[in-house]
């Protein structure tokens, strides 16, 4: 990886103010060339304020609430590098897993940090949570021959070639499922590393596991019938 090459961090946002100013700074201290892209879904808190003051950042606003699938689809839309990196602003996942991410960008044209790939240094988690994706990474598995095992994830990366002309139209949290299927029938493997995850210190999860699993099963199988296969383009 070229160390002097700039690379665009899609940051979606929605009442993060506890929790941003840590994020921003490990973001900032990170050995990486980022251009960080924020997206702020409408946030009620002081987040917005936080973000504009982050030196050379992109802060893209939402004037209502229109969900984290259409953060991620107006954050990639402005982006301009070859690289592109996705994360969620909790700190969840940790920003120092990003130079790992970007570096293996140079071999693979999707890359997902992952939770349960190394069974000895997984993190405790609700049962329904984790139940909801194994079921899902599963099926998914299955469906469309990969081999994933955090298809939730927030924090993943691509070449711009796979993901910047990808059609996205949801606009919530089963908009990663549609960039998942959609990769898969274009022929791109999704590669996987490790990454360490700290549930969330502030603020409230965003996600509602159990109607969003149902919803997940629904939708597998609904792209699986109506996405043709694709060439890479």
């Amino acid at each position: 990886m070229n160390e002097n090459e700039q690379i665009d961090v899609v940051i979606p946002v929605y009442n993060e103010e506890k929790g941003l100013p840590e994020f921003i700074t490990r973001l900032t201290q990170l050995d990486l060339n980022i251009h960080p892209v924020f997206v702020d879904n409408a946030s009620t808190d002081g987040s917005l304020q936080i973000m504009r003051q982050v030196p050379g950042a992109t802060v893209i606003t939402h004037a209502r609430n229109e969900g984290y699938g259409a953060s991620l689809r107006d954050g990639i839309r402005a982006t301009t590098t070859e690289k592109i990196l996705i994360i969620d602003a909790d700190c969840e996942y940790p920003p120092e897993a990003l130079p790992a991410l970007a570096a293996e960008l140079d071999q693979h044209s999707v890359v997902y940090a992952s939770r349960f790939l190394d069974p000895v240094r997984q993190t405790p988690m609700p049962f329904l949570k984790k139940a909801g994706n194994v079921i899902i990474s599963g099926l998914y598995n299955f469906l469309f021959n990969q081999q994933t095992t955090d298809l939730y994830t927030g924090s993943k990366g691509f070449q711009r070639a796979a993901i910047y002309s990808l059609p996205m139209q949801r606009n919530g949290f089963e908009h990663v499922l549609e960039i998942a299927t959609r990769l898969a029938r274009r022929g791109y493997t999704i590669k996987e590393i490790h990454v360490s995850f700290r549930p969330r210190q502030t603020g409230r999860a965003k996600m509602k596991h159990i109607p969003e699993t149902m919803k997940y099963l629904y939708l597998l199988l609904y792209y699986f019938i109506t996405i043709p296969f694709e060439r890479r383009r």
